[in-house]
């Protein structure tokens, strides 16, 4: 008898081990606040439990756990692989249902995110299958020198970029043509497209003042007021955007430097300078006409953005 009760207090405990080393803790708030739920096993639906589109951070017990937007798997998923999520990028405030990957019964993991150390700063880049942020996600928030082993080696066409600029590069090891992303929504990819293959943050101090993220770099964006698709360049530009992004800019982000923007490839035609800032509108001499852009220094050299007028 006392043998099965041994037998019996272990099994037990095996049981409450294996438990505790397969859950998630959702939080209402980021960096861990407010209330919190605890989850162990397959949840279809965080509505009867009121939780549901209130999670904004997670710590991941154990094995790697699938969220989705919405109930019953529906909608975007992304795995969050064991570790501390300060926030939950794109998933934030919109979980609704969970369930553990790798287990018995449980769905093939998508590839899964680099588990987050404690205390990194804050930013992510979410990566996605297709453009317009369609198909499998492929999420990280810190060095990724080679996107091999985690099966989305020259897939991704559009991300979003959360906390800090970002550089993407279409080599492993930060090879090859590598460009900075401010934070922001990128539908496509540009010519990078298909092609991403490292990423990492890009902290760069400015010289002789504070620090600033990311060198030098610029957006250009297809409709006015930021809005449609998205092309960022890297610290140095480009001396041509045909069959990338060629006279299809109306609007400019310019994150750092003093940039130049010309209407015809090789920095000819119609030329204007830009200093940091957002030009919700470009000049009608380059409205649409945009088809190469440089940096010409990393800092800007005047007090006051370019008046056109």
């Amino acid at each position: 008898m006392k043998r099965i009760l041994q037998q019996l207090i272990l099994g037990i405990a095996v049981f409450a081990a294996g438990a505790a080393m397969a859950d998630i803790t959702f939080f209402e708030n980021e960096n861990f606040g407010g209330r919190q739920m605890l989850v162990d096993r397959v949840t279809p639906n965080f509505g009867p439990l009121g939780f549901n589109d209130r999670a904004q951070s997670a710590i991941v017990d154990g094995r790697s756990w699938e969220v989705c937007v919405d109930a019953n798997f529906g909608g975007s998923c992304t795995v969050l692989a064991p570790g501390r999520y300060p926030n939950l990028g794109g998933m934030t405030g919109r979980v609704s249902s969970a369930r553990p990957v790798a287990g018995p019964g449980a769905p093939t993991p998508p590839p899964v995110v680099a588990p987050p150390p404690v205390g990194m700063p804050r930013g992510a880049v979410i990566f996605y299958e297709h453009e317009n942020f369609g198909g499998r996600e492929f999420s990280i928030n810190e060095v990724v020198p080679n996107f091999v082993g985690s099966r989305f080696n020259d897939r991704a066409q559009s991300a979003i970029v959360e906390g800090g600029p970002w550089e993407i590069c279409v080599d492993a090891e930060f090879r090859g043509d590598c460009r900075i992303f401010v934070p922001g929504r990128y539908p496509n990819l540009g010519g990078l497209g298909g092609r991403v293959s490292s990423a990492r943050p890009s902290h760069e101090p400015r010289a002789g003042g504070p620090p600033v993220r990311g060198r030098a770099s610029a957006t250009l964006f297809s409709g006015p007021n930021f809005q449609g698709r998205a092309f960022a360049l890297g610290g140095e530009g480009t001396s041509n955007l045909d069959h990338i992004f060629n006279d299809q800019a109306s609007s400019l982000r310019v994150d750092r430097g003093y940039w130049i923007f010309c209407s015809d490839a090789n920095f000819r035609g119609e030329c204007r300078t830009f200093g940091p800032g957002e030009y919700p509108q470009l000049p009608p001499d380059l409205n649409n006409r945009v088809s190469s852009g440089r940096r010409i220094s990393n800092e800007y050299p005047y007090n006051h953005n370019p008046n056109w007028r």
